[in-house]
């Protein structure tokens, strides 16, 4: 796990503060290839498209990090109904952040 989620502590001694950064090294390529994708619409079909049916697509790819941010944030992704989750999954894609996560336009 420690190459997908990294944890650094800091000590600042003169206030005697101790804090961790939780980073995924990561987040960056999951990010630059989701804007990649967002250029190219052709890319990414429907799921069944090659049998002549449609039945889901890929709307975003969410680095793991900013998932439990957006949850930190005030975004229900993990609470409730199913229908309360996928509301509240869309008002973090809609979102500044979220919208990075987009893999269509």
């Amino acid at each position: 796990m420690e190459d997908v989620i990294r944890s650094d502590m800091h000590y600042q001694e003169h206030t005697g503060v101790l804090t961790n950064k939780t980073y995924q090294p990561t987040e960056k390529l999951i990010l630059d290839r989701n804007s990649e994708l967002r250029k190219n619409s052709k890319v990414i079909q429907d799921l069944g498209a090659q049998s002549g049916e449609s039945y889901g697509r890929q709307v975003a790819s969410i680095p793991f990090i900013m998932y439990e941010e957006a949850i930190r944030d005030g975004f229900e992704l993990n609470q409730g109904d199913k229908e309360h989750r996928e509301k509240e999954m869309f008002r973090f894609l809609k979102s500044e952040k979220g919208q990075l996560c987009l893999v269509q336009g």
